[in-house]
């Protein structure tokens, strides 16, 4: 477990389309770095999105807010690529050269790193070697990167490579079950940050 508590890096409620803390819940357990992280976006009537899927101003958690994990200090900023398209069958794909798209990378106590990725280009609030307070505005949802629609991936990792370093479940502070029966943060629930 992670040794810092982090607040969801989101407002309001929000569904875990992927993650957890098993192998079965993982988004991408093959991946040190990725083992324990979530990709979270907003449903309504259990879909991300309204009428015509392949636009992005038609998802939920589009342009939505993102907010700083916990204190700490921006150590890696990439904010250069337009958004991935979406296709018609929701299919995973990348339309630059980097699968993280447009991502910032927060170092915090304990040797712990957070990352965030999929930003919208051109909204982020900081800049790289900028300290940030738990809460603070980041930056807003995007599509950019591997994706296969908007939304926002979070992970903590004890190093700043995102893939190799090894990645840590993540304490949270402000994450609020909407199924009073879970017990844990996993793929398939929402959570409500406040």
């Amino acid at each position: 477990m992670s040794k810092n508590k982090y607040r969801l890096p989101f407002l309001g409620t929000w569904y875990i389309e992927y993650g957890g803390t098993t192998k079965n819940t993982s988004h991408s357990w093959n991946i040190p770095g990725q083992r324990y992280a979530y990709d979270f976006e907003i449903r309504k009537d259990n879909l991300p999105y309204h009428d015509d899927q392949t636009k992005c101003e038609n998802y939920y958690s589009y342009l939505e807010n993102i907010y700083a994990p916990a204190d700490g200090w921006v150590v890696d900023l990439v904010n250069k690529y337009e958004n991935t398209h979406i296709t018609e069958d929701r299919k995973i794909i990348n339309d630059c050269s980097e699968p993280k798209g447009n991502y910032i990378i927060l170092k915090h106590n304990h040797g712990e790193y957070s990352t965030i990725c999929h930003i919208e280009k051109d909204t982020f609030e900081v800049s790289l070697g900028e300290v940030v307070k738990e809460g603070q505005l980041l930056g807003k949802v995007g599509n950019s990167g591997n994706t296969q629609g908007p939304h926002i991936h979070f992970q903590v990792q004890l190093g700043m490579d995102t893939d190799y370093d090894t990645g840590v479940p993540i304490t949270f502070k402000n994450a609020y079950y909407k199924n009073k029966k879970k017990k844990t943060l996993e793929q398939g629930i929402e959570i409500e940050g406040r």
